[in-house]
């Protein structure tokens, strides 16, 4: 394929790259010294969104890669090339009690994104939902964890008297008294890569109004990365520096609870996600990270706070030893 190319007219070459849980398709465009990402997607709403958030984020701080050509009625995008090395590789390299450090630029890139990327968003971008509310936690984080973890991947009964009213109460509690920020809502270590030395955002078409607590419950509790509590403590403590710094003083307290709550959601909603992409989707590889994120929610049930969701706590344990029994 000949086209005008930076550099000259090359003929280019075209390597696919390895996708993650999605149904988008990722190639390599290289010729001479310079390098592209071509991204071809299947759904037309979700280029929309892709789109118009993916050029915000570049506009207002260079956040994501540049936009270097779309087509968003065909689903074709052509972006810079951000490279090769995701936030979890670093992390996983980094060495014990190193991976503070590698963490550091990102939250920091998460607290302007949070204090500034809302001015000139506007709401009607996101495909799916609006905003982050009380109906999208019920229907697609903790629904969807009964439907597609529970149900469709361990094979247990969802149908759990008074687990509803639980997760409506911590849907009610996640979001009580929160600030509006944009919010990634996948804002973890697999959709952050590092290009001259700097966090970059992909995979942000899922980007809506929403809690700051979310986007960093997402990164802490990652469960593709495990983080230690002294870890999440430390990068806790410097979000909320780095927000000060951006000009919003948060109240720790409040913001904690939250956080924890939001935590226990963004969990739930990776582990629908990890039995739907293994059992639907075939991935199997996403299995490996299930104990995890299960580990991570039985840590987070210990808290006082979490009190009021036992029966939650006890389809946990269920599932957790359902998963150690052999088949």
């Amino acid at each position: 394929m000949r086209t005008n190319w930076p550099g000259g007219d090359r003929e280019l070459v075209w390597s696919l790259l390895a996708g993650d849980g999605s149904d988008r398709k990722f190639f390599r465009v290289s010729g001479g010294q310079f390098s592209a990402v071509a991204l071809a997607g299947p759904d037309a709403a979700e280029n929309r969104a892709y789109d118009l958030i993916g050029r915000h984020l570049w506009l207002k701080g260079g956040w994501g890669p540049e936009f270097l050509s779309s087509d968003r009625e065909k689903g074709f995008f052509l972006l810079e090339d951000l490279g090769d090395r995701l936030l979890q590789a670093e992390a996983l390299a980094s060495g014990a009690g190193a991976a503070v450090a590698v963490y550091r630029p990102v939250v920091r890139l998460l607290a302007e994104v949070h204090a500034r990327a809302l001015d000139g968003f506007d709401p009607a971008w996101p495909f799916q939902t609006r905003r982050y509310d009380r109906e999208l936690i019920l229907q697609r984080e903790t629904g969807y964890f009964l439907s597609a973890f529970v149900s469709g991947y361990l094979g247990l009964s969802p149908d759990r008297p008074g687990l509803d009213a639980e997760f409506a109460e911590l849907a009610g509690k996640a979001l009580a008294g929160t600030e509006t920020v944009l919010m990634h809502r996948d804002f973890q270590s697999r959709n952050i890569m590092i290009k001259d030395a700097l966090p970059r955002l992909v995979d942000f078409q899922g980007a809506r109004l929403g809690p700051p607590g979310y986007d960093l419950a997402s990164l802490l509790y990652d469960p593709y990365v495990r983080l230690g509590p002294e870890e999440r403590q430390e990068l806790f403590s410097q979000y909320l520096k780095d927000r000060a710094d951006f000009g919003y003083d948060l109240d720790e307290t409040a913001f904690r609870v939250s956080f924890r709550l939001l935590a226990v959601c963004r969990l739930l909603q990776a582990l629908g996600a990890f039995g739907f992409l293994s059992r639907v989707k075939g991935k199997r590889g996403f299995e490996a990270y299930i104990p995890a994120a299960l580990e991570a929610l039985e840590g987070l049930m210990a808290g006082n706070e979490m009190n009021f969701i036992n029966k939650l706590r006890g389809l946990l344990t269920e599932s957790r030893e359902k998963l150690e029994k052999p088949s």
